[in-house]
C-alpha cells in the first residue's frame, strides 16, 4: 500500500528518531504545541474519566488506534491534571499504577518494531499488526480510552469511520472515550484545495515531504490519498455512527488544531502563500536559541468565496501577529501597539502573561532569559491563542473530535 510505502520512507529517513528539536517528526512544535494541545483539548474528560476508574477501584485501559510507533502513549501520560498547586511535584493526570493496559494496532510492521523497541520493557503495553477497521471490538473486553491519534481517521472512506466509531460505542462501556483526528479541510497549508463540492472534492494527495530540509535533494516521495474534513462532514459521520451505536454516542468536543504551524506550513507544496512559520516557532521552544521575532508576523491571503473560514484565519493573524508585535515592543521598551477592537479574552490573557514574563526576565542574570524565559512563553501564549479562537471548522492541519459513550 502507497501509505506503507510512504511511512516507511519517512522511518528509513533518520527523522523519525526520537528526540529531535528544530526539525525532524519529534520537532519542538510537535511536542510543545501539538501534543500539548492535543492533550488539553482531552484533559477534562479524562479527568473526569480517571477520577470516576479510581472511585470504583478500576484500572485504565487505552486502545491506540494507529498508534505507529506508539506516540499517543507518551501524549497521554504527559497531560496533567487541571488547576495543579505550583508547590506539587507530580500532576500528571494518568498515574502509572492507574494505567492497566495499553494496546496498539497498525498496519505497518515497520513502524510497531520501532514501538516495541521503544516499549518493551513494559509489560502492560503490546503492539499487535492489524486493521483497526476489521478489529473484533465484540471479541474482547472494552477498553475506557480509544485514541486515534493524528490524521488516522483520515485513511480512512467515512463509511469505514461510520462502522469503526459504531462498533466502539456499541460495544463500549458508559463513560468510555474516543478521540479522533482528521486533516482539517481549511487548512491554510493546502488553501488551494479548499472547495464548496465537498462531496466530489473528499481526499488529498499527500506527501511526507516535510522530513527533508529545504535544501536536500528532491526525493521521489511517495504520495497517498488521505481524507480531508471540516465540521459539516465529521457531523455527518457522527451521526452515522450514532445510528449504529444504537444512540449511545454524543459529541463533546470539535476543535482546530496546529493553524499556521502544520507541517506543510515549511514546504508551501500545497499552497505557495505560506510562511515556514513551523521552523520559526521551532526556534520559539530551543533552549538557547534567539529567534528573529519578525519573521514570525503571519501574512495571509484569503481565497475568495470562504467568507467564514477566512474570517477565522484572518481573526487568528490579526491576533498572533500583535501579541508578536506587542512582545517586540515590551522586549525593546518601545510604545506597545494598540490592541485590536474588540480584543478577544484569550489575546487579553496572553498580552498580561507576557508583559509578567518579559518583567520577570529583566530580573534575570543568569543563562539568557530571552532564548529560555521569554521566546517560549510566547510560543506557548500563541498556542493558547489558537484555541482560544479555534471554532473547530476544519481549519487547523488537524480537526480534532471527542466523543463520550453514553449508556
Amino acid at each position: 500500500m502507497a501509505e506503507i510505502a510512504a511511512y516507511n520512507e519517512a522511518a528509513k529517513s533518520g527523522q523519525y528518531e526520537k528526540p529531535a528539536g528544530l526539525l525532524g517528526k519529534y520537532d519542538n512544535v510537535r511536542r510543545f504545541w501539538e501534543d500539548a494541545q492535543i492533550g488539553l483539548y482531552l484533559q477534562p474528560y479524562l479527568e473526569r474519566l480517571v477520577l470516576a476508574k479510581k472511585e470504583r477501584g478500576e484500572k485504565l485501559c487505552v486502545m491506540d488506534i494507529g498508534c505507529g510507533s506508539g506516540d499517543g502513549f507518551e501524549l497521554l501520560m504527559a497531560i496533567n491534571r487541571s488547576r495543579p498547586t505550583a508547590a506539587e511535584h507530580n500532576t500528571k493526570l494518568i498515574e502509572p499504577d492507574i494505567l492497566g493496559f495499553y494496546k496498539g494496532i497498525d498496519i505497518n510492521e515497520v513502524l510497531l518494531e520501532q514501538a516495541r523497541g521503544i516499549y518493551s520493557k513494559n509489560d502492560d503495553m503490546v503492539f499487535v499488526r492489524a486493521d483497526f477497521n476489521e478489529f473484533d471490538f465484540q471479541g474482547e473486553e472494552p477498553y475506557d480510552l480509544y485514541f486515534a491519534n493524528y490524521g488516522a481517521l483520515s485513511h480512512n472512506s467515512d463509511d469505514q469511520t461510520v462502522n469503526l466509531l459504531g462498533a466502539i460505542g456499541k460495544y463500549s462501556r458508559n463513560g468510555a472515550l474516543i478521540l479522533a483526528d482528521w486533516l482539517g479541510r481549511y487548512s491554510y497549508e493546502w488553501q488551494t484545495l479548499w472547495t464548496h463540492d465537498l462531496k466530489h472534492n473528499q481526499w488529498m494527495d499527500y506527501a511526507i515531504s516535510y522530513i527533508y530540509a529545504p535544501d536536500e535533494e528532491e526525493k521521489d516521495l511517495t504520495y497517498f490519498p488521505l481524507r480531508i474534513v471540516g465540521r459539516q462532514e465529521v457531523q455527518s459521520i457522527y451521526r452515522g455512527a450514532n445510528r449504529r451505536a444504537g444512540g449511545s454516542l454524543a459529541l463533546r468536543a470539535l476543535c482546530d488544531r496546529s493553524s499556521f504551524v502544520g507541517r506543510h506550513m515549511d514546504t508551501a507544496q500545497y499552497n505557495r502563500h505560506c510562511q515556514p512559520l513551523r521552523g520559526k516557532v521551532n526556534s520559539l521552544f530551543e533552549m538557547s536559541v534567539r529567534t528573529n521575532l519578525e519573521e514570525l508576523f503571519v501574512r495571509y491571503v484569503p481565497l475568495e468565496s470562504f467568507p467564514r473560514v477566512n474570517a477565522y484565519h484572518q481573526r487568528l493573524a490579526g491576533c498572533w501577529n500583535h501579541l508578536v508585535a506587542y512582545t517586540m515592543a515590551l522586549l525593546s521598551d518601545d510604545q506597545p501597539p494598540d490592541p485590536p477592537s474588540g480584543m478577544p479574552s484569550a489575546l487579553r490573557r496572553a498580552r498580561r502573561a507576557m508583559r509578567t514574563v518579559v518583567q520577570a526576565a529583566r530580573n534575570i542574570k543568569t543563562g539568557d532569559p530571552r532564548a529560555n524565559l521569554v521566546e517560549p512563553h510566547l510560543g506557548y501564549c500563541l498556542r493558547e491563542l489558537e484555541m482560544g479562537l479555534q471554532q473547530g471548522l476544519g481549519c487547523g492541519h488537524g480537526l480534532v473530535a471527542i466523543f463520550e459513550v453514553v449508556k
